[in-house]
């Protein structure tokens, strides 16, 4: 079940794609689908929501998305880099889209220290049709999941023991879906 406050902000999302006529495609590292799953939870967000490509390991983002092998080599697969050949990678694959937006991080455990909790998320836009236009990046941002979980506590009650990790997913989603809507408000 996904908790009301990621369907609250996925809704308005929806609401900003229907009024302006757009539609959104995008790719999920960290997140595992979780704001995709979010989306189709909406009733007629078909219209919309072209789909996700969920790319958890760096062959699936090269082979899927484009991403360069030494983008990943140099920056990893947390850093602002590969979150922007993800967006625009996806949205390449996906002509129907005039936005594209995606995320990538280390939620743990196990992370390396710098990368623990990390997460990045680009948004891409298409600013005009057509195949030849090249989309333009809207924001590419690095975000620390704890310090987002400080500032915004998630308002709900889980039923159950959620771990860290599964925190951070909740807040990634989050932040993924505000910059989602930040790009179509502006």
């Amino acid at each position: 079940m996904v908790p009301e406050f990621l369907i609250q902000v996925a809704t308005q999302v929806k609401e900003a794609l229907t009024l302006r006529g757009q539609r959104l495609v995008i790719a999920e590292s960290c997140t595992g689908g979780l704001v995709a799953t979010s989306f189709t939870s909406l009733p007629g967000i078909s219209e919309y929501f072209c789909g996700s490509a969920v790319v958890y390991r760096w062959d699936t983002k090269m082979k899927w998305l484009g991403v360069k092998p030494e983008t990943l080599e140099k920056y990893t697969d947390v850093s602002v880099e590969t979150a922007r050949e993800m967006a625009l990678g996806v949205l390449k694959q996906t002509p129907e889209a005039s936005l594209a937006a995606s995320i990538t991080g280390h939620l743990g455990p196990d992370a390396p220290q710098q990368q623990d909790g990390m997460i990045c998320i680009a948004v891409a836009v298409r600013t005009a049709s057509g195949l030849d236009s090249s989309p333009e990046l809207f924001a590419v941002e690095t975000f620390q999941c704890d310090r987002l979980m400080e500032e915004v506590p998630l308002d709900f009650q889980p039923s159950v023991d959620f771990t860290l990790r599964q925190y951070r997913q909740l807040t990634a989603a989050r932040q993924m879906l505000k910059l989602i809507l930040a790009a179509l408000e502006s």
